[in-house]
């Protein structure tokens, strides 16, 4: 085609190293490489495996970082949501980057080969690590003329989303600061977002960068996806599965565990019960320790054939190698996870291929939900205000004066606080003794913030400067006896079952040296014959609430009213946080309860003739009562609990979405529960082992 002959013609460096094996160009590089190289902003929305890095850094590299330049500078930042893609992104690109000699570099807590004296052109990092970067040695991102932002549908809409947009404010800040120095020739900065999966792309890449470009590169690859049952207390149906590997011509499989206790279950059962696949069993969740994961996702990819059993660590791209199959047990908690997990299946194929488990009517109508309508539904992002204190906390490090004035706070966050906000949360701050004022309208840190910041080299300390992910409670470490390795850190209550297993292995504690627990690992002999699974579900969104009626035949609004031994159910179809809230509204009115899926239904005294009327003043009003109850459920952040009170109440709200919850619960209509239904109905809540399906 003459289009793309004239791409190629525009690429005289990177054609060959990220091209040419491949003869063309994918139409998501075709769409998006002209773009680019035009120097516009882009948001690249492709299908998986549509070569998207390729699209944004090789007319980066052509536009930015020319064969003559003779300094050393750091050009272009790649941003990714884990460390584990950054490495697998690391791999990738090491020889098409040395065949440019264009060097490369890696900064993440695990690993950091970024030296800010002789910086590499290119920065793979988190969020995180650029945050630690612009608090620490803002110089080095003096000269970055190009931003690459990867799997932006994980960070948005998320507490790391926020804090991304104002890492970007602040690259922007001292970019210019920089220009008007005369240390950099201008102050723009060019960027890439991309994603499979994000919502609303348009206002998605607004809340990152200006004038984006959208492109949507539609089609994708063809599903065959089966749903089959399991019961809740055997992994028989998931070995029957495996024993038909060979006739389908499968060699790999993916599966896909909502727990990692369920993760290791599963793997052992498969290890102990005898598979196609022999020792090539493994596992891959977050407690196992970096290194060993690191392996794993090695040993697997090399594997002929082989089976890894996995959490949520594995739903985005790093590299395995080619999976034949991924199977998902029970339904994940939302259509992106969905949309991630089954998409790593045949990434170079055309057709997707699929097996997924329910143990019950509910996994079951969930997972005919997610397969109805598996696109993620545009929701608002409001901004978390928590985000703010966190980023005072790093601009006092990043500040030459060590101080930080509010005009400039205003000027950080313009559009997104208030400066009456930002005056009210560093007042707070200086009351509780994190920040001091010194000079009128100025601020330095105080003691408590000085102690946070001697405690940060220690795995105890109780916030990150860089981070606002809510830390994990204290873990034990588990240490290999014969390698004299830590293997896994895990939670306390990991130690309290009758069968401890890792990686689908029985384990035999051997002693306590008072930091880690030392194991020997066995093999799968006297292993409980019977291993209790854990028939778990995350947390329903009120979105899947929603598909899950319309997949039992419900209507829009209709909130079906079942007679049942204990009272009368009222189906209301708002998800866990809203059916929580509904319930404890609803309790000065009504003999009302909690019932065993509260998400989809409320347990009743007697038959309601009418609900109350519920409005948005009586909603806030509630909310701002209970704001500490629902803090936890709405992910405000680590350092939520620092702001202002009267500011907690508000993030609470926002975060909470009062108008689409009065809008929810006014248009629900009762009714009696139509004949052909009541049975799936009733089996939502009751029934909990699938036999057989429909």
């Amino acid at each position: 085609m003459d289009e793309y002959k004239l791409i190629k013609a525009c690429l005289p460096r990177t054609w060959s190293p990220f091209f040419a094996r491949h003869g063309n160009f994918t139409p998501a590089q075709a769409a998006a490489i002209p773009l680019l190289l035009a120097g516009q902003n882009v948001m690249l929305c492709a299908p998986t495996a549509s070569g998207k890095t390729e699209a944004a850094l090789a007319p980066l590299i052509e536009r930015y970082l020319a064969p003559e330049r003779q300094t050393m500078q750091l050009t272009l930042l790649y941003l990714l949501p884990t460390r584990a893609l950054v490495n697998d992104i690391a791999g990738r690109l090491t020889a098409p980057l040395d065949r440019l000699r264009v060097r490369l570099a890696v900064k993440t807590r695990d690993r950091d080969d970024f030296d800010p004296r002789r910086p590499a052109s290119i920065l793979l990092t988190t969020p995180e690590s650029l945050d630690a970067l612009l608090a620490r040695r803002p110089k080095a991102l003096t000269q970055v003329r190009g931003v690459v932002i990867d799997e932006l549908h994980v960070l948005d809409g998320d507490v790391r989303g926020d804090q991304l947009r104002v890492l970007l404010a602040r690259l922007r800040q001292v970019r210019t600061f920089a220009a008007q120095q005369g240390d950099a020739s201008d102050a723009a900065v060019q960027y890439v977002a991309l994603s499979a999966t994000v919502a609303a792309p348009e206002s998605a890449a607004a809340r990152y960068f200006p004038d984006a470009r959208v492109v949507v590169v539609p089609g994708g690859r063809s599903q065959q996806i089966s749903l089959r049952a399991m019961a809740a207390e055997s992994a028989e149906a998931l070995l029957a599965l495996l024993e038909e590997f060979q006739a389908l011509g499968w060699r790999k499989a993916l599966v896909f565990c909502n727990t990692r206790a369920e993760v290791e279950l599963y793997a052992t059962a498969v290890r102990r019960m005898g598979s196609p696949f022999g020792q090539q069993v493994y596992v891959h969740y977050s407690n196992l320790d970096r290194l060993r994961r690191r392996e794993i996702e090695e040993q697997f990819a090399q594997a002929d054939a082989a089976i890894c059993f996995a959490s949520s660590t594995l739903e985005l791209g790093v590299d395995i190698g080619t999976i034949d199959v991924a199977v998902q047990i029970g339904a994940p908690g939302s259509a992106a996870a969905f949309v991630q997990r089954i998409g790593r299946a045949g990434r170079r194929r055309q057709t997707i291929q699929a097996v997924c488990f329910f143990r019950s009517p509910l996994e079951e109508a969930l997972l005919r939900a997610l397969l109805a309508a598996p696109e993620p539904v545009p929701t608002r992002a409001p901004f978390r205000a928590s985000v703010a204190v966190q980023q005072i906390f790093s601009l006092l490090l990043q500040s030459p004066t060590g101080a930080i004035r509010l005009a400039s706070l205003s000027l950080l966050f313009e559009g997104v606080m208030a400066e009456s906000e930002l005056a009210a949360l560093l007042g707070a701050l200086q009351e509780m003794r994190y920040l001091q004022s010194a000079r009128v309208g100025e601020w330095r840190a105080g003691e408590r913030l000085n102690r946070l910041v001697d405690q940060q080299s220690s795995e105890h300390a109780p916030m990150s400067l860089y981070s606002n992910i809510q830390n994990r409670p204290p873990t034990v470490k588990i240490r290999d006896q014969n390698s004299q390795q830590i293997v896994a850190a895990v939670d306390p209550l990991w130690l309290d079952r009758e069968l401890l297993t890792l990686e689908g292995r029985s384990l035999d504690v051997t002693w306590f040296d008072g930091e880690a627990l030392w194991v020997t690992r066995g093999g799968t002999q006297g292993e409980q014959s019977r291993l209790p699974f854990l028939s778990s579900r995350q947390l329903l969104s009120f979105e899947l609430a929603q598909q899950l009626a319309l997949q039992v035949g419900m209507g829009v609004g209709e909130a079906p009213l079942l007679e049942t031994a204990e009272g009368w159910l009222l189906f209301h179809w708002l998800g866990d946080v809203y059916g929580h809230l509904l319930l404890a509204l609803l309790r000065p009115h009504l003999a009302v309860r909690e019932s065993v899926q509260p998400g989809l239904a409320l347990l009743l005294g007697e038959e309601p003739r009418a609900l109350p009327s519920i409005g948005g003043e009586q909603v806030e009003r509630f909310l701002y009562a209970q704001v500490r109850q629902y803090e936890g459920m709405l992910a405000l952040g680590a350092y939520a609990h620092l702001l202002p009170y009267a500011s907690r109440q508000q993030a609470v709200a926002a975060q909470f979405d009062v108008p689409r919850f009065v809008e929810g619960v006014s248009r629900l209509a009762l009714c009696a529960a139509p004949e052909q239904v009541r049975e799936e109905l009733a089996a939502l809540l009751y029934k909990s082992d699938c036999q057989c399906s429909r």
